[in-house]
């Protein structure tokens, strides 16, 4: 029996992925239930990411539309695995949102990471007490958080960077973030030593977007690109909330905005450089 779930990111790829199959196969609910001997109520769910499904029943599925393509449905039985999987991040369902209980877990399998930041330093670049003093200030949440709960499982996404088969983390910060003295100077002194460090691992590259560029597309705020086996999401934020575009073209244009970033934002070697300069002057 499938099993009815919360939507997420990839349930809801996974839904609409079966729908286009469906509708491609000129279909519609109705008769695609009957085909499947299931419940239009069912499949509507299914198409919805409203309800899970397991691997037997999905080959039955891609069997009786006749599908045939092995990279696509391994695309889909890949989907349907990992929408249902649980990982660390349950355990703080009471302290994180739905929304980002999913982007952590896709955040946790991601192949690469491409993040710009406009006020702070990244949050897998985090030292804690500087990850302490942003959450405490509510800049994250726009509420009165959980100080403790929330550094704690900040510390622990930033596993992933250490890990067998690390995402690449592409890293851009604007220059004005390594002046925001968030904790106070001495916080701040080692949480730039600590960039120093991360970025010189050979899956992390960062850069800085200095003053000099001007005007630039990423003074509409800060966004993260994250890529899966299975799919692309960005995440656009702001001071107090964010949310998730998943379709292509948001993808695509943010895609693009990124790589203006990259080509007017220092190289990593001087971005090196600045940063150890304004340690060594704190």
């Amino acid at each position: 029996m499938d099993n009815p779930q919360r939507p997420t990111m990839r349930s809801r790829k996974l839904g609409a992925m079966l729908r286009e199959l469906r509708e491609s196969r000129d279909l519609n609910l109705q008769k695609a239930a009957r085909l499947l001997n299931r419940t239009p109520s069912s499949l509507s769910k299914l198409e919805t990411g409203k309800r899970g499904i397991r691997r037997p029943a999905l080959e039955h599925m891609l069997d009786r539309y006749e599908l045939t393509d092995p990279d696509l449905r391994q695309t889909l039985y890949e989907l349907a695995r990992d929408s249902a999987k649980r990982g660390w991040w349950h355990r703080f369902e009471g302290k994180l949102s739905p929304s980002m209980l999913d982007y952590i877990s896709l955040e946790a399998e991601a192949r690469s990471i491409h993040d710009f930041q406009l006020h702070l330093i990244p949050g897998l670049l985090q030292t804690d007490e500087y990850a302490r003093a942003v959450i405490s200030s509510g800049i994250s949440q726009g509420k009165t958080p959980d100080v403790d709960g929330l550094v704690e499982i900040r510390m622990h996404r930033q596993r992933i960077l250490f890990g067998d088969d690390p995402p690449h983390f592409w890293s851009i910060v604007s220059e004005a973030a390594l002046y925001q003295r968030l904790g106070g100077s001495e916080v701040m002194k080692v949480q730039l030593s600590q960039l120093t460090e991360l970025s010189a691992l050979p899956n992390v590259t960062f850069q800085v977007l200095p003053f000099s560029a001007g005007a630039h597309p990423g003074l509409n705020g800060s966004f993260t690109m994250l890529t899966t086996r299975e799919l692309s999401v960005v995440l656009v934020e702001n001071l107090t909330s964010g949310w998730y575009l998943e379709r292509m073209d948001d993808i695509r244009r943010h895609d693009v905005v990124y790589d203006h970033l990259r080509a007017v934002a220092l190289s990593p070697v001087d971005s090196r450089s600045l940063i150890e300069r304004l340690v060594s002057e704190s």
